[in-house]
């Protein structure tokens, strides 16, 4: 790994000790640690809930780019990085992801799309925020008070401050999936009560 001060990849891997973290820690890291891309810096943090503890990351970047990658979650394969390096111009850029259930095998492909976040009732039509990457110019930070929306609240703001994301049409993550998720965890009155906080963010104005 390349250890100038600046690299050109910030690579933000916040953890929570869910059910086999080691497991998922360590296949995240050595997903990281295949890639022929190599002018990065890892930071891994764990400062609360999933928000917050992203923000630490953020905060802590020095990269260029800063690169989310939640612990349950993988590069796809060897080029992730790299594919990201070249294709990167500012802003914000999302990639396409696979769905792996816990068998290790690659299913239901995604491609990022813009179409439910350019609305007033925006949706997630991106995916994970491990398939995003923001430039390091007064990064953007996640609302600390979600963390079922978090991700829809996130891209809209991305949109009103930088415009369309730039879309790889590559699968370049994989997102782990199985009981361990927030969709699985969460309570259903925990989930309607943060879509309330958001219906009502939205209805007042904001800077980005």
């Amino acid at each position: 790994m390349d250890t100038r001060t600046n690299p050109k990849i910030s690579v933000i891997i916040p953890i929570h000790w869910m059910k086999d973290w080691s497991f998922f820690l360590t296949r995240c890291l050595k997903s990281i640690e295949q890639q022929t891309f190599t002018d990065y810096e890892i930071i891994i943090t764990k400062a609360g809930k999933m928000a917050k503890n992203t923000n630490a990351g953020i905060l802590k970047a020095t990269g260029e780019i800063i690169k989310i990658l939640y612990m349950d979650d993988y590069l796809a394969h060897p080029q992730a990085l790299q594919n990201l390096a070249e294709n990167f111009e500012g802003g914000w850029l999302a990639t396409g992801c696979v769905h792996d259930y816990g068998d290790g095998k690659f299913k239901d492909p995604h491609l990022a799309s813009i179409t439910g976040i350019t609305g007033d009732k925006s949706s997630n039509t991106i995916g994970s925020p491990s398939v995003v990457a923001i430039e390091n110019k007064d990064p953007l930070l996640f609302d600390e008070q979600m963390t079922w929306v978090l991700d829809i609240d996130y891209y809209k703001r991305l949109y009103e401050r930088y415009g369309a994301p730039a879309i790889l049409n590559s699968y370049d993550v994989v997102m782990g999936c199985g009981e361990h998720q927030a969709t699985n965890i969460l309570l259903e009155e925990e989930k309607r009560k943060e879509e309330n906080y958001l219906i009502e963010k939205w209805k007042t104005p904001r800077l980005v």
